[in-house]
């Protein structure tokens, strides 16, 4: 996240306060300036102890003060526009809240993760990424963990679950659409779009969906990992998503998603890193985009000719 690595997203405006602090301490070590230096040059702080209260977040931060430390850090344009959301973030911008539940803690803070990166990438060789699922796909996907669970009475409150996790997953995807939309990659193992989940008429509707979204939304990047790639080899994990708060190399976060059960935030930076470089390398083995669409086509028309037999 914004701010240092391992720090817990903002789940309330007093952690997105220090999210900002954070950033600021960062960049001041960046440029490698003590507190005198900068209480010195910039005239909204008069004592090292304002300064201080500034980066650990003891004291309101206020807009123009966190705006001049920026202009003196010279911080890129992306970085002003972190921080400006970040203090304007309320209580009201947490949808999750909406859905205790059916959201735990793991899930919260994924989606917190989500609504404050600018990049997130996703690795899925099991299912379509939940932020491109239609509501038919998701809905047999559910379906079919309802139906798995051996205890009946853990089966009944799955099947009695799957309405609302549907609206907490159509309700997340709206940030896609978002005029501070991240930029979203997506990583599909070639065989998720051979499957039929939920029958041939879902199934079609979800990979025609894929298809306009790589070719409408300029914002979100499809790429399929040919079956030919993956006989070479595999990623690290099945289902891996990455959260960047900038483009750079700083202060980035994993999560690996379990099948059907809750999934874990690494906080290790060398593992972190390691899953960063597995990521990097089978993107480059995916098909181009246009190769892309034209093999998810293939498959929609593949559907398209079972259904009429």
């Amino acid at each position: 996240m914004v701010g240092g690595h391992g720090q817990a997203p903002p789940s309330t405006p007093q952690a997105a306060a220090k999210l900002v602090g954070a950033l600021l301490r960062h960049l001041r070590d960046e440029k490698k300036l003590d507190q005198r230096e900068v209480v010195e040059a910039v005239p909204e702080f008069n004592s090292i102890s304002t300064l201080s209260r500034y980066e650990n977040a003891n004291t309101p931060l206020k807009p123009e003060s966190v705006t001049a430390l920026l202009r003196f850090y010279e911080a890129p344009e992306d970085v002003f526009r972190d921080a400006e959301a970040l203090l304007q973030w309320r209580a009201d911008q947490r949808w999750w809240s909406a859905f205790s539940d059916v959201a735990d803690h793991t899930l919260t803070s994924l989606f917190a993760l989500e609504s404050t990166s600018k990049v997130v990438q996703v690795y899925q060789e099991n299912n379509v990424p939940g932020m491109l699922q239609t509501a038919g796909y998701a809905r047999a996907l559910m379906a079919d963990y309802a139906q798995a669970q051996f205890d009946p009475e853990k089966r009944r409150e799955a099947f009695a679950a799957i309405e609302r996790r549907l609206q907490m997953r159509m309700r997340r995807q709206h940030l896609l659409d978002q005029p501070q939309a991240p930029l979203f990659r997506a990583l599909i193992a070639e065989w998720v779009l051979d499957k039929q989940l939920g029958g041939i008429m879902v199934m079609r509707e979800q990979l025609r969906y894929l298809l306009n979204v790589a070719e409408n939304k300029p914002n979100v990047h499809i790429r399929i990992l040919p079956g030919s790639a993956l006989r070479k080899g595999s990623p690290l994990h099945p289902a891996i998503t990455l959260f960047k708060p900038w483009e750079g190399a700083e202060n980035r976060s994993v999560y690996l998603e379990n099948k059907n059960v809750s999934g874990e935030l690494l906080t290790d930076m060398g593992q972190i890193e390691t899953f960063m470089a597995s990521m990097d390398y089978w993107w480059q083995q995916a098909l181009p985009k246009t190769a892309t669409m034209e093999r998810i086509q293939h498959y929609i028309d593949q559907l398209v000719s079972g259904a009429s037999k």
